[in-house]
């Protein structure tokens, strides 16, 4: 048991360290691969998708403080059979 004990110390005190040092190995990696890897260009595109939906939220901020809000009822991506649903 105290093998075990030990040995879950010493896990605790070097995890931290080992994945710091393993996220900057996949990180340099990342860095050498060429600029139309997929995984390259999709981690490019999450600043573009955060700048879409601040604008979004932004924009839905400013309809909702001019009373331009859709009221609530059926989205329009409701199908008739949701419609009867609700009725």
């Amino acid at each position: 048991m105290a093998v075990i004990g030990v040995g879950l110390l010493v896990a605790r005190r070097v995890a931290p360290r080992l994945h710091a040092r393993m996220l900057e190995a996949c990180k340099g990696m990342l860095e050498q691969m060429p600029d139309d890897f997929p995984p390259k260009v999709m981690m490019g595109g999450i600043e573009e998708i955060r700048a879409n939906t601040a604008r979004t939220l932004e924009l839905l901020g400013e309809r909702t403080q001019a009373g331009e809000a859709e009221p609530p009822g059926d989205p329009s991506w409701a199908t008739a059979d949701e419609r009867e649903a609700r009725v």
